[in-house]
């Protein structure tokens, strides 16, 4: 890879999510399926190369690292106990833009506690959310600084906060016990360079502007289905945050068709238009998904 094609790639997908598009639409996903690649490259088993060579075939410019946890993530690991699989290969060996995605405090106390424990902390035993919460953060922020060393270009911080009809919790308590750790976060990434991106499916139109305030770079994830609308998104943020989504499976099998196709193209055209934008779907890639209508739609975004 000559090392100024692969600087100006990423850089150019660095300008769009700073500044706005003005070259290409910026393509990534979230999370891509090991059982997906392997069935549509016809390949028994799934690493870095096979990876790599299927996010060539659907021409994305963004690959998102998720880490492995011991024990399946169902306790709070040591930053030394999780694992980066081909790390080094993905920000040396590629031109793409590389995200690394960390679990926020929401998501990990669901995972650890359970769903109906860990949402009624706030009210039962707020010492210990706020101990749990700094926990989240300290063991985050030794893996933003070894990504960042690493040479990542780009953190994701997951946390699935709202239903399809609005927040688990009361925008008052996220804003209480889980913003300011959040915003902690994204300032030390910030000071190695990293943009920040905040995921969360659902509806959480009551909190877009305490993203905002918190300092992230993106918001991943504009589900319409949630009533998650993505022009009025942008029209409330402006140029405020990088928005990356907006299709969902749905879209992928319309994409098949030419006609589907071509509304889709100019509808991610139009939303790119001098606007911080990523295109990708809401939910991630995975099997049973209708990839080859994607991925027509991602070369005649290219070719346009």
């Amino acid at each position: 890879m000559d090392k100024r094609k692969e600087n100006s790639q990423r850089e150019w997908v660095a300008r769009s999510i700073a500044e706005g598009v003005r070259e290409r639409v910026p393509k990534g996903e979230l999370c891509i399926a090991d059982s997906l690649i392997q069935k549509a490259l016809n390949c028994p088993e799934v690493g870095f190369q096979e990876r790599r060579a299927f996010v060539a075939v659907m021409n994305l410019d963004i690959f998102t690292l998720s880490p492995i946890y011991p024990e399946q993530g169902k306790r709070l690991p040591a930053s030394g106990e999780t694992v980066w699989p081909a790390l080094k290969e993905w920000t040396t060996e590629t031109s793409l833009f590389t995200f690394a995605l960390l679990d926020g405090a929401f998501e990990w106390g669901l995972r650890t506690m359970g769903f109906q424990e860990f949402l009624l902390l706030p009210r039962s035993s707020p010492l210990i959310l706020k101990g749990f919460i700094r926990s989240v953060e300290e063991l985050n922020g030794s893996l933003i600084r070894l990504l960042a060393e690493s040479g990542i270009d780009g953190i994701i911080l997951a946390d699935d906060i709202a239903f399809s009809k609005g927040l688990m919790l009361q925008p008052s308590v996220l804003r209480e016990y889980f913003f300011p750790s959040l915003s902690r976060q994204v300032a030390l990434a910030e000071r190695s360079g990293l943009p920040v991106f905040y995921h969360s499916d659902g509806r959480y139109w009551d909190v877009v502007e305490d993203v905002i305030e918190a300092g992230f770079a993106g918001l991943h994830c504009v589900d319409r289905a949630s009533g998650m609308d993505i022009s009025r998104l942008q029209a409330k943020v402006g140029n405020s945050l990088c928005l990356w989504g907006h299709l969902d499976a749905g879209d992928a099998e319309k994409a098949g068709d030419p006609v589907m196709r071509q509304e889709l193209l100019h509808s991610a055209q139009q939303l790119a238009r001098d606007k911080r934008f990523i295109l990708g779907t809401n939910s991630g890639l995975f099997e049973g998904m209708d990839i080859e209508g994607l991925r027509a739609l991602y070369r005649s975004l290219d070719a346009s």
